[in-house]
């Protein structure tokens, strides 16, 4: 970062507003729980306090909301910096406003012992209200003043207040459709009722017990918990498609996307999942039960969303419906605009798509073999697909390394084999040739293009930005992309060193050939260690 960067106002205003933040919602969560806990079950306006105890949750996703929007669009960041420099330095109305907030939304539990404002809780409100809104209102005024949030807000588009608008309102939302999926309610009825249709279409006869919410096949029985009315999925998805219209936001037409796609996309999960319960319930009676609830259960769902995900973006992409038709910049009025390329020689989805084959392949050892390593060469298979499929896409990148790349790979080889635990592999059967070749291929060739494609490619370019994006973003795409990795390779150390360096050979050049030749070189050498010493853990 550069000097005259961590110097600005700005940078130094967000970091005391930050740390003062922070120390606001220890301190006040030390005061109220010396005061006892407050359970909205036990409070006569029950309805009232749900909404208030969900405003915080409100107020953190619209934040968290703004903030990304702010990082992934370099021009709302820089127009926030130029805003805030030129603000008044001192502003001691906005302080004083956010203390008498504070004190406000305090004063009930001065006031009231816990039993009496449990018991009077609609009188104790409009102070907690009132407090809440003026913290609030002094804390967004103390970062810039009102005239300035204004020209922010509304200056650059109207995407940035609505997708603040609709991230403040989402868990409120939820809140107030919590009958829809809570306990024994209208979408876990309907989940159980959409998997008894399932078997009665099949003309299969089930047992069922509807008050209870359980279905069972021969002497296989399973509860249709609350947990799995789909409303997880549909919130995942949710999520999924809110990142992804973020991302792709001008090749997008939002109107058609909210309005067909995504009511289109969380049915389809809620459909897919009442399909996943019927095929657990089927496997578990005709097949193993071990196998569904160990192995289907646990992946079934993450396979669905992962194939959705994939049909959703392969929508968004080739569906006219879906995409912009503003000419391109200097073509002449009436001209049609030249045609997006084909999903394969996309270098997007080229980055993105094989990785999430990659992941799906994943879910999908454990549904069919006891010992999910067992199942790797359908992982080697998928993955070939994944970039097969984006062949045309791929021979546009430079693939090119340097000595030092080369260099770094070993580095990392060695500090994968330095930092690996102990194993009994040695002692173990050495597993089938064809098991060994296609492992080989996976982790050697397959794997580094992969993971290099996604996780320097993608993740750590869309955040580190342009060329004259801010240094620090570089080294939040750093760290971003190097916690993924090692939570992917489930070993902290070794995986976020391997990470680091791997990212820093991508952003000396910005191109992924010298990360893909590191990576394919290290695990080059780890299993020709691995090999050597007939430890296939290592794999």
């Amino acid at each position: 970062m550069r000097r005259g960067q961590i110097s600005r106002p700005a940078f130094a205003r967000l970091a005391v507003f930050v740390a003062a933040a922070v120390a606001e919602a220890v301190a006040i969560r030390l005061l109220t729980h010396q005061e006892g806990q407050l359970f909205c079950s036990n409070v006569s306006a029950f309805a009232l306090c749900r909404s208030m105890r969900t405003l915080p949750l409100s107020v953190l996703f619209m934040s968290t909301a703004v903030v990304l929007m702010a990082l992934l669009r370099p021009q709302l960041w820089q127009s926030y910096l130029r805003l805030a420099d030129a603000a008044p330095p001192r502003r001691l109305r906005p302080t004083g406003l956010h203390l008498l907030g504070l004190g406000l939304g305090l004063l009930p539990l001065w006031l009231f012992p816990l039993p009496d404002l449990q018991a009077q809780f609609s009188l104790a409100a409009p102070l907690f209200l009132a407090g809440a809104v003026l913290a609030f209102l002094g804390a967004v005024l103390w970062l810039l003043p009102l005239r300035a949030w204004n020209q922010w807000f509304l200056g650059n588009d109207a995407f940035l207040p609505l997708t603040a608008a609709g991230f403040f309102l989402l868990p409120l939302v939820v809140e107030a459709t919590g009958w829809l999926w809570g306990g024994n309610q209208a979408l876990t009825r309907l989940t159980f009722q959409g998997v008894s249709l399932v078997f009665s279409a099949a003309g299969t006869e089930i047992s069922a017990l509807p008050g209870e919410r359980i279905i069972g096949l021969n002497d296989f029985a399973v509860r249709i918990a609350s947990s799995c009315s789909g409303a997880e999925g549909v919130a995942l998805m949710t999520v999924f498609m809110a990142i992804y219209a973020v991302l792709t936001r001008p090749a997008l037409r939002m109107g058609p996307y909210w309005l067909v796609l995504f009511p289109l996309a969380v049915s389809v999960s809620w459909i897919f999942n009442i399909f996943r319960i019927s095929g657990l319930v089927w496997l578990g009676a005709h097949v193993s039960p071990e196998l569904a609830v160990d192995g289907f259960h646990s992946y079934a769902g993450w396979l669905l969303f992962s194939l959705l995900a994939f049909a959703v973006l392969a929508a968004a992409h080739n569906m006219p419906l879906l995409q912009t038709t503003a000419a391109a910049p200097g073509a002449a009025a009436g001209t049609a605009p030249p045609p997006a390329p084909s999903l394969a020689a996309d270098p997007l989805f080229a980055r993105i798509v094989p990785f999430i084959l990659f992941m799906i392949s994943g879910t999908l050892t454990p549904l069919f073999w006891e010992t999910p390593s067992s199942g790797y060469p359908l992982r080697a298979a998928l993955m070939l697909l994944g970039l097969g499929l984006f062949w045309p896409a791929l021979r546009t990148f430079s693939w090119r390394a340097e000595p030092l790349d080369w260099l770094a790979g070993a580095a990392v080889a060695a500090l994968w084999l330095w930092t690996a635990p102990e194993s009994g592999g040695s002692a173990a059967a050495a597993p089938d040739p064809v098991w060994i070749a296609c492992r080989l291929l996976g982790t050697v060739l397959l794997v580094p293009v992969i993971e290099e494609l996604f996780f320097r490619a993608y993740v750590l370019e869309r955040i580190a930005g342009g060329p004259g994006a801010p240094a620090w973003r570089a080294w939040a795409g750093l760290a971003a992309s190097s916690l993924l990795f090692a939570a992917l390779h489930g070993r902290w150390l070794a995986g976020a060193g391997a990470g680091i360096v791997f990212g820093l050979l991508y952003l000396r050049t910005r191109r992924p050939g010298g990360a893909v030749q590191a990576h394919v070189l290290a695990n080059a050498l780890i299993a020709a260690a691995a090999l050597a010493a007939m430890d296939f853990d290592l794999l």
